[in-house]
């Protein structure tokens, strides 16, 4: 989370068991001559970007580009002191471009994109961006019961996003036939904790953050 300063954030990056990817963050040109983290393996020195944009997955069989979308107001909404080399934004225009160049040189079946950029702007971004068959979206916590189908000079882009906090799951098939994406099932399901079992390992960490304010907790 960009909240951190950017150290921790390139540590967590490489503590994470995953693969951190986004678009629209770059790196700032007065930093690129001495970048404090030249060597991280997601910089792009020649896109100047800090984090790899997409990565190739193979799933059920079925070849799919994921694109990342960072929260493009990062800086407005942290102090941006804590991220003074990065810049974000919503870069609808670099966000066509790499589309464009995955489809070209990766030839995938599907084009997913998850974004942080909050429903209403991954509605516009898939109103202008061609080529992208999912977004999955977070940021406003909206719990869609089904997904936004959005008509572009390219074709249509499937817009949802799951709620927040854990309350649901979204669940998305994807049928694809001869290379695209030829039809869809969506659920929202939501998700109930009272029944499910915790978890030992976290209840034992809470409780244990918990326990020096345990007093001012019960009053």
């Amino acid at each position: 989370e960009f909240t951190y300063r950017d150290e921790e954030v390139i540590r967590n990056i490489g503590a994470f068991n995953g693969d951190f990817v986004a678009q629209n963050v770059k790196v700032r040109e007065e930093a690129l001559f001495d970048y404090r983290f030249e060597d991280f393996a997601g910089f792009d020195e020649d896109m100047g970007l800090a984090f790899r944009p997409y990565s190739i997955k193979e799933i059920g069989g079925v070849k799919v580009a994921i694109v990342g979308q960072a929260f493009p107001y990062t800086p407005i909404a942290n102090p941006s002191r804590f991220i003074p080399d990065w810049t974000f934004g919503i870069q609808d225009g670099r966000m066509q471009e790499i589309v464009d160049r995955i489809r070209e040189e990766e030839n995938p079946a599907l084009v997913v994109v998850l974004s942080h950029n909050g429903m209403d702007v991954d509605i516009k971004m898939a109103a202008q961006v061609t080529g992208i068959d999912v977004i999955f979206g977070g940021h406003t916590h909206d719990g869609m019961p089904a997904p936004t189908l959005v008509a572009n000079a390219g074709g249509k882009t499937l817009v949802t996003n799951a709620g927040s906090n854990g309350k649901f799951v979204g669940v998305m098939d994807l049928e694809v036939k001869d290379g695209k994406l030829t039809d869809y099932r969506y659920r929202l399901l939501p998700v109930f904790s009272n029944l499910l079992k915790p978890d030992p390992a976290m209840v034992d960490y809470i409780a244990g953050v918990r326990a020096p304010y345990k007093a001012q907790l019960e009053e």
